[in-house]
Parts: C-alpha cells; structure tokens; sequence
C-alpha cells in the first residue's frame, strides 16, 4: 500500500505527472463501471459497505453474493448489471479502496529536503492517520496481498504493487547523497528506505493496529522514532 504524503510546497512539473499517473492508474473506469457510479450516493456507499464486510470476514473464495445483496437491500440481477460477476466487484473494490487512500495522500508531495527521514515519518505518520479513516478498505487490501485471487485479479494486484516503483523515484529525487555514508549509493538506500516504510506500517496495520485509540498514538509516535534513528544510523555519515 503505498501512500505519499501531503506537503505545503508546490511540486515541479515532472513530480506532479508522476503523482497524477499514480492517482490515475489507481481510478475507477468510469466506462467499466458506468450503471454502478450513476447511483445516489447513499445505495453505492450501502452496497460497498455490504461487499466489503462480506469479502473482508469471508474472503474472496468463501464470500457470497446472496449476502452482500441481502445486506444491501438489492437483487442480484442489479448486482451483476453493475459489476457484471462476483469477480467484477472484487476487481471494483481493489480499485475503490487503492484509490481512496491514494487520493487523500497524494495531493502533494513534501518540499525537497536533503532530511529525507523527517520526510518518511511524515508518511508513515500520515499512511497510518488516513488508514484509521478509512478501516474497511485498510483491511480489504491487506487480505488481498495474501489471498488466493484468479488470474485476471492476480494481475489487478500486481499492478497495484507496480505503484511502488513510481513512490521510490520520488524517494530517489528528494535524498542529499552528501549525507549518505561512504560507499553507500543513492538507489540503494533509497530502496532500503523505502522497504522499510512500507514494511514497518504493514506491520502496524496486520498487527491489530487498526483497532488501537487513537489516544495511543504517542506510543506509535515513540516506536517509529526508535526504527528512523537505527536505519539513519545505517545510512548516513
């Protein structure tokens, strides 16, 4: 899950394409799911919500669609029309919830600094902020990195862990490779810190994060400082 966090200075004219491929290879085809996306806004937000607790507590092989139209109070006819099969919605809602946390960190990018840890602390900090907003598609993605997908939703996955090549040329833009230790090139620490970014929130997330107050926030706070102190220490002179 990749995320980028919002920043208070103007991005160039390349950083801006790359952050609107990103939010862009994450949309929703208006032209694929056209009946769906005409609706009111609460009968989309209901069916949604029925889809994601059905295939969250069930997964992709177990869940039903006699449940999920139950719950949303819709025939199933109706269901098919808007997503055409039980695949076509999942395949929906890989993209729905990818989207919906990319939107809301995507909008810009941190001002260019050679302090690129103070830069990844603002993005986890923030990754972890809007997945407590969005819980359900938090958790609908995480169970799709493991789950047992079909071909075709196999490949819809995949493409959403490419965006993690477009995150790290960013990440490469912003290093100061005069701070790096000797012997220890841009690219490679760039990826070393980009792992661990995603890695260190994944783990937060998969660990039951999802349901602790956000009163301990503090506590968070405290442990990711304890990760950026040691992998600076790695990386820099």
């Amino acid at each position: 899950m990749v995320n980028i966090v919002r920043g208070v200075k103007k991005l160039s004219k390349g950083e801006h394409d790359i952050e609107h491929s990103l939010v862009k290879s994450l949309g929703v085809s208006d032209k694929e799911y056209v009946h769906f996306l005409k609706l009111d806004t609460e009968k989309k937000a209901r069916i949604l919500n029925a889809a994601y607790d059905e295939f969250i507590e069930k997964g992709y092989g177990e869940a039903s669609t006699n449940a999920i139209i139950k719950k949303a109070s819709i025939s199933k006819g109706l269901l098919f029309h808007y997503f055409g099969s039980k695949q076509g919605l999942y395949k929906f809602l890989m993209k729905d919830s990818a989207h919906r946390i990319a939107e809301e960190t995507l909008t810009d990018l941190p001002d260019k600094s050679g302090d690129v840890f103070t830069i990844i602390k603002s993005i986890i900090r923030l990754k972890i902020k809007v997945c407590f907003r969005f819980p359900k598609e938090t958790n609908f993605l995480l169970a799709t990195w493991s789950a047992n997908l079909s071909e075709e939703l196999s490949k819809e996955r995949e493409g959403l862990l490419g965006v993690s090549s477009d995150y790290l040329e960013i990440l490469i833009g912003r290093l100061d490779e005069n701070l790096l230790r000797e012997g220890v090139e841009k690219a490679l620490a760039a990826e070393i810190i980009a792992w661990v970014c995603e890695k260190y929130t994944d783990k937060m997330l998969s660990s039951g994060m999802m349901n602790i107050a956000m009163e301990n926030w503090d506590h968070i706070e405290k442990d990711l400082d304890r990760y950026m102190d040691a992998l600076q220490g790695g990386l820099y002179k």
